[in-house]
């Protein structure tokens, strides 16, 4: 009868501090933007609509960048992977 009971102990106990954890990461706020001209993290997939190459842009000076050019135009976005 005690062994079933320690472990309970211990499972409430792990999914206690578990929890406490990923409260504590809900409570921090978010960090204030890099300085100007500092790059940013971001994950966005452009295709070109002539000649159909493709390209990932994994860094950028502002959160929402301009479009790559290729074939003198505008890529299109394909896919933003953060939203």
């Amino acid at each position: 009868m005690v062994i079933p009971f320690v472990v309970s102990l211990i499972f409430i106990y792990v999914v206690y501090r578990v929890g406490l954890a990923m409260m504590a990461g809900f409570s921090r706020s978010v960090p204030p933007p890099p300085p100007p001209g500092e790059l940013r993290q971001v994950k966005l997939s452009y295709r070109c609509s002539l000649c159909g190459t493709e390209v990932r842009m994994t860094r950028a000076p502002q959160q929402v960048p301009e479009a790559p050019r290729c074939c003198m135009e505008d890529m299109d976005l394909m896919r933003d992977h953060n939203a």
